[in-house]
């Protein structure tokens, strides 16, 4: 994770209007204004056990489609998940998420560096289309997760429901949305990304939900 002092240019997470109240510590992560906190560690893991929402926007991605998609991506060695609407990892720095048959999403985790690799190399090859991405971001964490989901989305994600490697793509309160399961740190989470243009509105039903069920906001620096 590339940190910056704040005072240099940054691009401000698509989240941050709806943070404004939430008195939130800032930093430039990966070239991003982003909430780096919110109160003290010690309140925002109790955040995190209960339901914590962290928004993490600024993960570099990498977006691309086309019928020679999959394999431009392998030849650069990006691990391909093998079935549409599923996602797996590669180098478990970055997470490949395969929408539909020939487009997929590039994210890269903390310490990532894949995106980066893929964005400069700008050869053009046929069938090999860059898809730009805009994305607002979240982690939920906790053990109140499915009842903020069974308040906002129609869908069942439940463990027996959404496997393990599924790809969703739903509306959470009434936002088109992509959502999937993931482990971080040993801990089971859900990430929910959506158009950047609605992410503050989705911050601000988010944590409202996360507050009335004994959570609330979570830092990156949590991450």
């Amino acid at each position: 994770m590339q940190h910056s002092d704040v005072k240099e240019i940054a691009i401000v997470s698509p989240v941050a209007h709806g943070q404004s109240k939430d008195s939130a510590k800032w930093d430039v992560v990966n070239g991003m204004k982003v909430a780096v906190a919110f109160v003290n560690t010690d309140i925002e893991q109790a955040r995190k056990k209960v339901l914590g929402v962290t928004d993490v926007s600024c993960f570099e991605r990498y977006g691309v489609k086309g019928p020679q998609a999959s394999q431009w991506l392998a030849s650069r060695g990006i691990t391909i998940p093998v079935n549409p609407n599923t996602w797996t990892y590669c180098d478990q720095k970055t997470l490949v998420l395969r929408l539909g048959s020939s487009e997929f999403l590039i994210e890269d985790q903390l310490d990532g560096s894949a995106c980066n690799k893929l964005a400069s190399d700008t050869a053009r090859v046929a069938g090999v289309y860059k898809v730009p991405r805009a994305d607002a971001a979240f982690i939920l964490s906790g053990n109140e997760v499915l009842n903020l989901f069974s308040e906002l989305c129609s869908l069942d994600l439940r463990e027996k429901s959404l496997g393990d490697k599924d790809v969703v793509m739903t509306q959470v309160a009434g936002i088109s949305a992509t959502v999937l399961r993931q482990t971080i740190g040993n801990e089971p989470v859900y990430r929910v990304w959506c158009d950047g243009t609605y992410g503050s509105y989705l911050w601000e039903v988010l944590t409202e939900i996360a507050v009335e069920l004994g959570g609330g906001a979570v830092g990156i620096a949590k991450y």
